[in-house]
Parts: structure tokens; sequence; C-alpha cells
């Protein structure tokens, strides 16, 4: 990407809207004034959100997912008869599937989506997906909670140049709402 060889380079960050536009919007302008250059991706379908997630190096080193969550997953909600929903557990997307599609070796992936920071989705991002680090809670956080998570963690790693790992442990110290975020790495080689 061009932005990356400026004087001052721009990293670029995908920031996905899964059913938080609100929250996605915020989360953009944050980083874009963070001195990231964003792609918002808007998938209309569960299927459009497995092509994504699937499409390796097509996807920018950091991937931001907003949206909510349940014990279930990702929550996609009701569609028409015509889109396929089967890959879907009382409308939200399951981490065995995310397992079997995501395709996102070395990327940094951050939800902000209720319940999906536990070992089932860390396994399917970080262990089959091969992503470095998946940052998610493990828990409900309240609605503002969420993006201030992501500020920190992108302050820490886009201004203050610290590594993901350090990134992660500053913004988990913001407060006990932050804690609930929980990093998933990959083993070290």
């Amino acid at each position: 990407m061009i932005d990356q060889k400026f004087m001052f380079a721009r990293i670029p960050v995908a920031v996905v809207d899964i059913g938080d536009t609100l929250e996605a919007l915020l989360i953009r302008s944050m980083l874009e004034s963070l001195g990231a250059v964003v792609t918002l991706h808007l998938p209309g379908t569960p299927e459009d959100f497995l092509t994504l997630i699937g499409a390796g190096e097509l996807v920018h080193q950091h991937l931001v997912i907003c949206g909510h969550g349940d014990d279930n997953g990702f929550v996609f909600g009701d569609y028409i008869e015509e889109i396929d929903t089967s890959m879907l557990i009382e409308g939200s997307l399951p981490p065995s599937v995310v397992a079997e599609h995501a395709r996102l070796a070395g990327k940094i992936v951050l939800s902000t989506c209720c319940e999906t920071g536990g070992e089932a989705y860390g396994d399917a991002f970080v262990g089959k997906g091969g992503a470095t680090l998946y940052v998610a809670p493990d828990g409900s956080p309240e609605g503002a909670d969420a993006p201030l998570f992501v500020h920190c963690f992108f302050h820490a790693l886009l201004a203050r140049k610290q590594t993901p790992e350090a990134a992660l442990e500053r913004a988990r110290s913001y407060d006990q709402e932050a804690a609930m975020f929980i990093g998933h790495r990959a083993a070290p080689e």
C-alpha cells in the first residue's frame, strides 16, 4: 500500500461493520486521527464476512470487527430466505465456522463483539486462521468501553510504536472493563 511508503507512513487498518455501524464509524474516525488509513468493510451477509476473513493477503495487517456477540458467536440476525444462513446458530456465527474460513496469517485481529474473547475464538483466529494476535472481550463490555479499548490499543501501537503485546497490556490496564479484553497469541516459533 502506497501510504506505507510515505515519509510519515500510514498504517492500513480494516474496520468491519457486522452490526454496529455507529461504533464502526467512530472507530474509523479514531484510527484516522491516529494516522491510519482505514478501509471500512460492510459485509451484507454472513457469507460476505467469511469471504473477507478468508481473503489472506488481501486483508490489511490490522482488522477490527465491530458488532454484537452472544453465547453462539458473532450476531448477524435474520435474513430473507434467499440468503444462505446455514452457517449460523440462532442468527450468530460460531467459532467453528470462523475456523473453517479464516486465512489471516500474521494479522492482528481485534473484535469489539461481546462474548467473542474465549478460547474457541482464539483458536479459530490464531490456531486455525493463522493470526498473530486475536483480541476480544470475554464478557459483555458497556457500549462506550469497546471503542475506548480500541483507542487505547491502537494509540499504544500506532502513536507510541509499542509492540502488539505491550499495546494489549497497556490497553487492558486502563480499568476493570478494559481488562475483560483477552489476547490470544500465536505460539513463538
